[in-house]
């Protein structure tokens, strides 16, 4: 049987992937069994089991690529010679598909991984230093503003950048629980907060 191309094998495990996300959705973690998964990817069990040994797997994978997926955009922003305003770059990371993308639905997928990695050990030590990486990924966003003047530099990033996150990881508990997030309420919220947007040289003359 001929290997499967690099893009081939990508392909099927995002297939898993996607099958996955959605049991999970309607069924939750452990109503969920690993037969479910295989006849929702529409692949034989023996090609899911060579891509994901367990459910934990799979759900640390889902967990890892949406936490890569937002240190992915703040890394791609501080690219920028001049950063967005702030409010702009906190709402950055609800643009992508599920389960980033601010849908009640995979907010409530995101809630139901952390309740599931404080219950497992195995999934807690996959995440938790992807975690901190988007921590310290947005610290240094937050350097980049002090540096603008659009953050005041009267508290160290790393502590600014935890308040942040915090307001991030809010915004999708309180999707999922109520399904009322305003993206745009949100965005008035933070400037209120910091007034100051970043400018460029000539706009600021």
């Amino acid at each position: 049987m001929p290997r499967l191309t690099p893009q081939r094998w990508a392909s099927r495990r995002q297939q898993i992937l996607d099958g996955a996300r959605g049991c999970f959705l309607r069924n939750g973690f452990h109503a969920t069994s690993m037969k479910e998964v295989v006849d929702a990817a529409q692949m034989s069990p023996g090609a899911v089991y060579n891509h994901f040994a367990s459910k934990d797997e799979l759900i640390a994978a889902i967990c890892e690529q949406a936490l890569t997926e937002v240190t992915e955009t703040f890394d791609q922003l501080l690219e920028r010679q001049q950063l967005p305003p702030l409010d702009e770059t906190l709402t950055a990371v609800f643009r992508h598909s599920a389960p980033l993308d601010a849908q009640r639905d995979s907010a409530r997928l995101l809630v139901q991984i952390w309740a599931e990695s404080i219950r497992s050990r195995s999934l807690s030590d996959r995440v938790e230093p992807i975690f901190r990486t988007v921590r310290d990924v947005l610290a240094s966003l937050v350097d980049g503003y002090q540096k603008q003047g659009a953050i005041p530099v009267t508290a160290p990033a790393t502590e600014i950048a935890d308040i942040l996150l915090a307001t991030l990881q809010g915004t999708i508990l309180r999707q999922a629980m109520l399904g009322d997030v305003n993206l745009d309420a949100l965005r008035r919220g933070v400037r209120a907060l910091w007034p100051q947007p970043a400018q460029t040289p000539a706009s600021a003359t």
